[in-house]
């Protein structure tokens, strides 16, 4: 059958070896009639037309064979495949079977295989990676913020109380507008069972790394890369001593100023008790990265991970959370053990609106301070004296906030935090001593992937030599989750 026969082979497809005498009677039917209806008939016109209705019912006849022969060549595929479904010999083969594409007679045409098929993950937003047991799940969001300083702040996208310039320096009065994508996040999601549970890994980063603020052009950072397995936690994310659930909304990027916020690489275990996670508990060992300020020229060194613990109450009312830091400061001529405690929770309070809440933070001890991010690369853990030994920089923080939701997509938080230091006497001169930072702001949310924001805030620092600066800023946000 050649490639320009189609519509001969469309209609020979109706046709069956059974039915070719009756279409032998219609044909002799047809060619008397066209006979009669030529006046006057000629017998050699006549025996022309038998044998051209001949030649026809010849050809239908040879693609009625083909037709059924492939059909049977069909039915020894179907035959085949089950059998080496189920491990069986292939049936006999006939040497004169034909040559055709090997296809599942009863797979619609068009259709990929269902292992090739993209479907719905084990998880919320994830999808089923194909011909696998895993899931993944594309997620972050798109921020785009600006900021107004009606007095300097230090000319900084995320407000740090170090860089607050100080009463009397030429940028004490400056103001400044500024916008930008900084804060924007991708992630992956990737989970997939394994015989003690499932296996989760996830990254996580945005653009708040090094680059220049002239042309916009900023580094990717890393915030999270991490995986679990069953209890046991590995890579780098929020360290035990942090308590992110209890961190208040805010515009600005940076957390309260006495919380605590520390994405720290390490191993960590947790376990949670009752069906419902009314209790959950965990420790963990961490990267140290003690930030000593060395004025002797001494060598300042990390031999001991730091060490962490807690344990979290879950209830109807809100949860509560008691975590534990040890840590050692060392150089190389002496070292001190340090470390702290930190006590956070939200509070329901549904007395003027049913999702109001409260959440807050106390933390205190010694040789913490990079757990901190407004400290982080200060050299404010301790001190190395005179005499060479480590002495540990004192630490106590805390904050406040209460969200109120004015409508289902109306709300508003405000929040007050303040830290202090002590550290030896003169040691470090006009570094940060304390702080406090007040905020206040209202958000929308008109849909649930897109949420707008405005916030107001004041923020001020003292240095140890008693030196002063403050400065008040506006933020706005219009976010876009994906």
């Amino acid at each position: 059958m050649s490639m320009d026969e189609p519509q001969a082979v469309t209609r020979g497809a109706q046709v069956a070896p059974g039915e070719l005498r009756h279409y032998r009677g219609l044909s002799l039917v047809a060619a008397v009639l066209m006979m009669g209806a030529q006046v006057p008939a000629q017998a050699d016109e006549v025996s022309e037309l038998a044998d051209q209705v001949e030649a026809l019912a010849a050809v239908v006849a040879q693609q009625a064979t083909e037709i059924e022969a492939l059909r049977a060549a069909l039915s020894r595929v179907a035959m085949q495949t089950e059998a080496d479904a189920i491990g069986a010999p292939a049936p006999d083969q006939e040497d004169d079977a034909i040559d055709i594409l090997l296809v599942d007679p009863e797979q619609p045409l068009g259709r990929f295989p269902d292992a090739a098929i993209i479907t719905a993950g084990d998880f919320e937003g994830a999808i089923k990676i194909p011909d696998s047991q895993a899931s993944v799940r594309l997620g972050g969001f798109v921020r785009a913020e600006g900021s107004f300083d009606f007095d300097s702040l230090g000319f900084q996208d995320v407000v740090n109380h170090r860089r607050i310039p100080l009463d009397g320096t030429p940028e004490d009065s400056a103001s400044q507008s500024r916008f930008h994508v900084r804060n924007s996040r991708f992630n992956i999601d990737y989970r997939r069972p394994v015989p003690v549970g499932e296996l989760r890994a996830f990254l996580e980063f945005d653009f708040f790394g090094g680059g220049d603020e002239f042309i916009n052009n900023y580094e990717v950072r890393i915030r999270h890369v991490a995986a679990q397995v069953g209890n046991f936690y590995v890579g780098q994310w929020w360290s035990q001593f942090t308590d992110i659930a209890a961190s208040p909304e805010t515009v600005d990027f940076g957390p309260p100023l006495g919380q605590p916020v520390l994405r720290n690489p390490g191993l960590r275990w947790v376990k949670d008790v009752g069906t419902e996670g009314v209790w959950r508990y965990g420790f963990g060992v961490e990267n140290p990265a003690g930030d000593l300020t060395d004025t002797q020229d001494l060598f300042a060194s990390d031999a001991v991970p730091n060490v962490t613990g807690f344990v979290e109450a879950n209830r109807d009312w809100g949860r509560v959370r008691v975590a534990a830091l040890a840590l050692r400061l060392d150089s190389d001529e002496d070292d001190t053990f340090a470390g702290g405690l930190n006590v956070t929770g939200r509070i329901n309070t549904p007395w003027f609106a049913d999702r109001d809440n409260i959440v807050f933070g106390l933390s205190g001890g010694e040789g913490f301070t990079h757990y901190f991010s407004v400290f982080a690369g200060a050299g404010l853990e301790g001190v190395i004296s005179a005499d060479g030994s480590v002495e540990a920089t004192e630490i106590l923080g805390g904050y406040i906030g209460y969200q109120h939701w004015w409508s289902e997509d109306w709300r508003s938080t405000f929040v007050a935090s303040a830290v202090d230091l002590d550290a030896p006497d003169g040691s470090l001169g006009s570094a940060f001593e304390s702080g406090e930072r007040y905020r206040m702001n209202l958000f929308w949310t008109p849909q649930r992937d897109i949420t707008l924001g405005l916030e107001l805030s004041y923020a001020a620092q003292e240095t140890f030599d008693g030196s002063e600066g403050d400065g008040t800023r506006l933020n706005a946000v219009a976010t876009i989750d994906f």
